[in-house]
């Protein structure tokens, strides 16, 4: 309580020239007229301007109540509960520089909450620039609060402008990200068990990684050119083992041991040159060049702690990536706009082959027989080139024509399609109809081809039949499989009246893969959205909106054929090694509902209520339904004298003023899973106690906000 107290008579000492106005974040409610808020402050401004300073500090008190001991309510989120600094804003700044920041959830200043950030900014007109940057982003594997089950990300930034001319500027930027903690693994281990002799174990793996990214930057700016120059530096180090291990507890001794992830630094330099040719062109290019290195020590998987060893235990990789593009931006007619573009893009991986194939043991154990089934490394290489043409045709003052095309081939290395073409035409039209209706419309068409070998990978992959993993022939990668796609796209925007706003857009995508019978044949997705804002009256205003997806997928697949398998074998004897195919189709549906409103009560009083709702559903030909749905609650009563107040024991102190706020929050939480709610307890899986079970969350706060 001393430390809180200390710190607010610091922040008291230093406001004394400060004054500030309150802006309701995330709330949409109006700036009050005539005073401008420290992020007006700290944008927009000139030297010329007279600079003053502001601050303002939030504290709330809030309290949570949780009807279950799910976790899947604080899964990306912290609930702080009792007093702490929700928000505190302050900013100097005179003709010649400015000084700003923000601490956003904190206990009592400096101590951040999980989901909390601050950041430092300071700036001299024409020649610097400084800001220290601090986010915490938290993850709750909603594990039973017994086997803490969690991971936190701290993400620290530092960036550096410094202009010494009016032409030139150097920057640099330093992040760094800490995630520690521990998340869960699932494995498969043997129990010697003749009735159940595999059991699914989830154990607690160690997370420390560290990722580190450098920019440096320099750019060149004048009438005719505009060169810009980058060398980035990312750097991933993984503090601990490089391996996982658990003791299986169903064999004695055994003890299994899984792969982490490796080091490794990824190197990219950057030229973007920019040329004025003439009044109305502009030739912009782009090239990057990325290099990874790192060294990957080769750690068989083993579940019993018998796998076999490789005779090399580790691995240079080689990998480099090569892109460049370039635009040719120019206006033949002063109501044309014409734009040429052509990209390149390569990745190539010649990491060194593993000339031996070890075989990876599905399940081991001293008393089950080893099956091993062996691999040959593979590295995918590829490239792209494409080359399009659009352009913008500005018909009237009130009307405009977009229209382009766009031609790409891909080659590929170790994959089914070697050699693929992409074929791309767009054309969209948008209108200002009237003062109070403007629409646009858009269509695309997209086809792909390419020459699919169904007989890749079996020969690459899968030479020795016994293995029984083969491929079907015909199935077909999505990815890879030939493609026509339709996306139609439109927008409108109503304003019957100055107090109503009303728009919607519109979207359909409709994608079919020909020649394909098992793999994904067809997919359609549409989107549509509606939103309505109202001010009927003085100090009143309703907003809603609505959000609608829908994504369809269709395609039959088929597995290898098992006379142990109550499963009908395919009748083509050209496929009798494989299943009947199953045609199945999934969908997933999205609707989101929000409903606002904001009420002025009188000069000092306004309340803000809130309501959302999420509502999911996943569904297929086969299995029950999965669903989810999240309403939330919220209401906030504010009280503002909207006065000046002074502090007698400290006259030069003006609080400018200040404001009290109420608030109530709740979300209900609601889902049905088959594949959770009716799993199998066969009695020998072990688990760290996940769950999402159903929730209601009720949060209450009282904040009281002072602006100096």
């Amino acid at each position: 309580m001393r430390k809180a107290l200390l710190t607010l008579l610091i922040i008291l000492f230093f406001s004394r020239m400060a004054y500030s106005q309150q802006t309701e974040k995330n709330q949409g409610e109006e700036k009050r007229e005539g005073v401008p808020t420290p992020a007006d402050a700290l944008e927009g401004t000139s030297t010329e301007e007279v600079r003053d300073s502001a601050l303002e500090i939030s504290t709330r008190f809030q309290a949570v109540s949780s009807d279950t001991g799910s976790s899947k309510a604080k899964e990306y989120r912290a609930l702080p509960e009792g007093l702490y600094i929700d928000n505190l804003l302050f900013y100097y700044g005179n003709e010649t520089q400015e000084f700003g920041g923000e601490v956003v959830r904190a206990y009592p200043l400096m101590n951040l909450i999980e989901d909390g950030h601050e950041n430092l900014n300071y700036r001299r007109y024409g020649l610097l620039e400084v800001g220290i940057d601090i986010r915490k982003f938290p993850h709750d594997y909603g594990a039973a609060s017994s086997n803490d089950v969690s991971t936190q990300r701290d993400a620290y930034d530092l960036l550096l402008k410094f202009t010494p001319g009016d032409r030139l500027t150097i920057s640099t930027n330093l992040s760094v990200e800490d995630r520690k903690g521990k998340r869960p693994l699932t494995v498969e281990s043997l129990t010697g068990i003749v009735s159940d002799p595999t059991a699914i174990i989830e154990i607690k793996e160690p997370v420390d990684y560290t990722t580190t990214t450098l920019d440096l930057g320099m750019e060149y700016k004048d009438e005719l050119v505009d060169i810009q120059l980058n060398n980035n530096l990312q750097i991933f180090s993984n503090s601990l083992r490089d391996t996982v291990v658990w003791d299986n507890p169903y064999v004695g001794g055994a003890t299994g041991k899984a792969k982490v992830a490796d080091d490794y630094i990824v190197h990219t330099l950057s030229f973007r040159p920019s040329i004025k040719l003439t009044d109305s062109s502009r030739l912009i290019n782009n090239l990057s060049y990325s290099k990874v290195t790192n060294s990957i020590d080769l750690i068989p998987f083993s579940t019993g702690g018998i796998g076999d060893t490789f005779q090399r235990n580790t691995l240079d990789s080689d990998v480099r990536s090569l892109s460049f593009s370039s635009t040719l931006t120019t206006r033949p007619l002063s109501d044309v706009k014409l734009n040429i573009k052509y990209r390149y893009n390569a990745y190539k991986n010649d990491t060194p082959k593993i000339d031996e194939t070890p075989s990876y043991v599905m399940l081991d154990g001293d008393s089950i027989s080893l099956i091993r089934y062996p691999r040959t490394a593979r590295y995918t290489s590829y490239s792209t080139k494409s080359i399009g043409l659009d352009t913008t045709w500005s018909l009237t003052s009130r009307l405009a024509f977009d229209a382009g095309v766009e031609n790409k081939d891909t080659s590929r290395g170790e994959r089914e399609v070697g050699k693929e073409n992409e074929k791309r035409l767009f054309l969209s039209l948008r209108s200002v109809l009237s003062d109070t209706l403007s629409g646009r419309f858009g269509y695309t068409y997209t086809r792909r081809r390419g020459d699919y070998d169904p007989a890749y990978y079996k020969v690459t992959y899968d030479p020795n039949p016994a293995n029984d993993v083969t491929q079907h022939p015909l199935m077909r990668a999505f990815d890879l499989s030939g493609l026509d796609s339709h996306t139609v796209n439109a927008s409108l925007d109503y304003s019957p009246v100055d107090a109503l706003n009303l728009g919607t857009t519109l979207s359909l995508v409709i994608t079919e893969h020909p020649d394909v019978t098992i793999g994904r044949r067809h997919s359609q997705g549409e989107s549509a959205s509606l939103y309505a804002q109202y001010t009927p009256f003085t100090g009143i205003l309703l907003f809603s909106e609505y959000f609608y997806d829908r994504r369809e997928v269709e395609g039959g697949y088929a597995w290898t054929f098992n006379n142990a398998r109550p499963y009908p074998q395919d009748p083509n004897p050209l496929y009798s090694d494989f299943t009947s195919p199953v045609q199945e189709t999934v969908e997933d549906t999205d609707n989101v509902y929000i409903l606002c409103l904001n009420y002025d009560i009188d000069k000092w009083l306004s309340a803000t209520a809130r309501y959302s709702k999420y509502d999911f559903k996943g569904t297929s030909v086969n299995l029950p339904e999965i669903s989810s749905m999240t309403d939330t609650y919220e209401l906030n009563v504010s009280y503002s004298p909207h006065r000046r107040f002074y502090v007698s024991s400290y006259p030069l102190i003006h609080l400018k003023d200040l404001k009290i706020t109420a608030g109530y929050y709740v979300e209900r939480y609601q889902r049905t899973d088959y594949a959770l709610d009716n799993f199998p307890d066969t009695g020998i899986d072990i688990f760290l106690g996940i769950h999402e079970p159903d929730y209601v969350l009720h949060i209450f706060s009282m904040s009281l906000s002072l602006y100096f």
